[in-house]
C-alpha cells in the first residue's frame, strides 16, 4: 500500500496516531493475553502505573511489552468516543 498513510485509534486514549508509532501492549490475567496498541503518552501513563512490564515478541509489531494484571476491570478503557 505505498503512497497512504494508515491511523489507528488508541486504545486507551480513543487518539488516531500513524499505525507505525502505536506500541503493542499486552495485559495478562492468569493464562489469557488482551492485546492493545497505545499511543506513547498513554503507554509512559501504563508504564507509570504498573510495578513492571516485561518485553516479548509481538503479533503485529517487533516487540510487544507485557504487563501483569489481576482482572480484565484493570484494563485501559476510553473515555469517550473521539470523532475522526
Amino acid at each position: 500500500m505505498q503512497g497512504h498513510s494508515m491511523l489507528i485509534l488508541c486504545d486507551s486514549c480513543g487518539n488516531a496516531i500513524p499505525d507505525q508509532a502505536a506500541k503493542e501492549v499486552l495485559y495478562q490475567v492468569d493464562k489469557l493475553r488482551y492485546r492493545l496498541e497505545l499511543c506513547t503518552g498513554c503507554l509512559a501513563s501504563e508504564i507509570k502505573r504498573h510495578n513492571g512490564h516485561r518485553s516479548v515478541p509481538g503479533f503485529r509489531k517487533r516487540a510487544a511489552i507485557v504487563f501483569t494484571i489481576d482482572s480484565p476491570d484493570r484494563l485501559p478503557r476510553p473515555v469517550e468516543s473521539v470523532p475522526i
